[in-house]
């Protein structure tokens, strides 16, 4: 911790927290996040004995009013919908830890989508029969991306044509796992209404003895990456939790995203003005997601007015994540400065249905400098090569059959340098929370 924070510290020198403080508060006109955190009396834990969690976590939370919308939430620490990356293991994972976790669905077919939906299950020691026995939801959230579901669709929208089969089963295991709430991202105005009215609609036909308690019903969260997209997100959409995700993210976002800080002023600044479009009409609790990495992090989202923040990479660095070990490992050794944003990934993946001006941020390797290449090389002879694209096709599929993690993808966000180990993800809640903690009670002696 920074030295210049200011601390209490009892008779035998070691710092202690209050037990009850409240980081910032304002009245309820402002919209604006208020935190209270409840501590055991307690010293802080050692950050050299990470090993093991404080026996004490259960008697610490941060209570903002993401909490309001998901009352299990015991810290406002949530696990990103990450495609290839958070799996059932790792959602329930989270959530069990008190933070919330969503599976990033992605690409993921029915089956193998139901299979991590039991995974989350096992994590949170709860069956499908015990969610319908006791009429309530599971507490994880699933991912969608909503420019997939059209593209499963024959590339037709809700409104041009009804859902086929393809995307009929792999939305009736999405609602039939009862999710305490869905993450919609990457789509236009019409698709992500669209396909929200449709999965309501499935939620209602499925799950129709939780439509009557406003607690058990699903949750929306929607995420921008621009601030074009904020009004149509909140009086468009059901917006019941606002991700705002920073150009610093690792993965998709858009290429011309701003950074965290400056899309957050905006929103923050813009949103008490608008009229929400949720099921309550009130205003969305924001999250902060992009380049976290700590209990730092949080801290200073909290203090922006932010309700909790969204962790991407620190959670890839798990054992529960999916990312294979030697990914992991290449992440582990990684520099702050490794990251880049580039299309080079999709090129060589043939993903490239994501909507316009959508890219990725990853570790730089050889096939990003290839693509580099080869793009400055079209430039200058003024024409495309088709054929260009074709080899780093065929080069990346055979990456990606060995493993080789010189070529293919490894999403990281900026935030990497400051991760150096592959730690159990209900530690990483632990050490987020006691972290952020600790600044919050630090910084407040400065209020006199």
């Amino acid at each position: 911790m920074h030295a210049w924070l200011r601390t209490k510290r009892d008779l035998g020198g070691r710092a202690t927290l209050p037990r009850t403080f409240s980081a910032f508060s304002t009245d309820a006109s402002t919209r604006t996040a208020t935190a209270t955190a409840q501590l055991d009396s307690g010293p802080p834990t050692s950050h050299s004995n990470l090993e093991t969690p404080d026996t004490n976590m259960s008697a610490r939370k941060i209570i903002t009013p993401l909490s309001r919308v998901l009352p299990s939430v015991k810290t406002p620490v949530v696990l990103g919908a990450m495609a290839g990356a958070s799996g059932g293991q790792l959602a329930g994972a989270v959530s069990s830890a008190g933070g919330f976790g969503f599976i990033g669905a992605g690409y993921l077919t029915p089956s193998v989508l139901q299979s991590e939906v039991e995974r989350a299950y096992q994590q949170l020691s709860v069956s499908h029969a015990d969610l319908l026995a006791d009429r309530r939801r599971a507490d994880f959230g699933i991912g969608i991306l909503v420019w997939r579901l059209t593209e499963l669709n024959d590339g037709k929208r809700p409104d041009q044509a009804s859902p086929n089969k393809s995307v009929s089963d792999f939305l009736d295991v999405i609602v039939r796992a009862r999710p305490r709430a869905v993450w919609l991202s990457f789509g236009d105005e019409q698709e992500l209404t669209g396909w929200q009215k449709v999965i309501a609609k499935l939620d209602e036909q499925h799950n129709n003895d939780l439509q009557a308690s406003e607690a058990e019903s699903l949750k929306w969260f929607v995420m921008i990456g621009r601030e074009q997209e904020l009004q149509a997100a909140v009086e468009k959409c059901r917006c019941d939790v606002l991700i705002v995700q920073g150009c610093e993210a690792g993965g998709h976002g858009h290429s011309q995203a701003p950074p965290l800080s400056a899309l957050l002023a905006d929103t923050l600044k813009r949103l008490p003005a608008l009229k929400p479009n949720n099921a309550t009409h009130s205003t969305p609790p924001v999250l902060g997601a992009g380049g976290l990495a700590d209990g730092r992090s949080l801290a200073a989202l909290l203090a922006s007015g932010c309700a909790g923040g969204v962790y991407g990479t620190r959670f890839v660095l798990t054992p529960e994540s999916t990312y294979s070990q030697v990914q992991k490992e290449k992440l582990v050794k990684a520099k702050g400065s490794a990251t880049l944003r580039t299309f080079a990934f999709d090129d060589a993946r043939g993903t490239l249905g994501w909507p316009q001006g959508t890219d990725g941020r990853g570790l730089r390797n050889k096939t990003v400098e290839e693509y580099e290449r080869d793009v400055q090389q079209e430039v200058k002879a003024g024409t495309q090569d088709p054929e260009g694209a074709k080899r780093r096709m065929e080069r990346y599929k055979q990456a990606a059959s060995e493993n080789d993690t010189d070529r293919i993808v490894i999403w990281a966000g900026t935030g990497i340098g400051a991760i150096d180990a592959i730690v159990p993800a209900k530690q990483v809640v632990h050490d987020i929370t006691h972290e952020a903690l600790e600044v919050l009670s630090r910084v407040q002696g400065y209020v006199q």
